[in-house]
């Protein structure tokens, strides 16, 4: 069984408590339908989320996000350096850059409701 970590989950959390479907997640995270399930069911288990769960998984949401916004402040400072940058792999920096980009703006895209929910 694969290990997820709690950022992971947390992201994940986010998205279904910001309303996007079990499906949806699973295929935005790349995370197993049944994985998700799972964790929707932590969430809908006896009753609704209460405040302090709520209030935990933003709490874990603001810490990730920082994280990485500093992350990909400080590879953009590094990246500007031309004798550093000249010696690196393009191709491997640009994969770096990618997808610590994209986990950040995947989970903030989950803070929203997309524009087909909030219709």
């Amino acid at each position: 069984m694969a290990k997820y970590s709690e950022e992971q989950k947390a992201a994940v959390m986010a998205a279904l408590l910001a309303g996007q479907s079990v499906t949806h997640c699973a295929k935005t995270y790349r995370i197993p339908r049944g994985t998700v399930a799972g964790w929707s069911a932590e969430l809908n288990r006896d009753a609704p989320v209460s405040n302090e769960k709520r209030v935990e998984v933003g709490e874990l949401i603001v810490e990730y996000l920082r994280a990485n916004l500093e992350t990909l402040k400080a590879q953009t400072l590094t990246f500007r350096d031309p004798a550093w940058l000249s010696k690196q792999n393009a191709s491997e920096l640009a994969v770096l850059h990618g997808v610590i980009a994209d986990k950040t703006f995947r989970l903030l895209e989950a803070l929203e409701p997309s524009a087909d929910e909030a219709a």
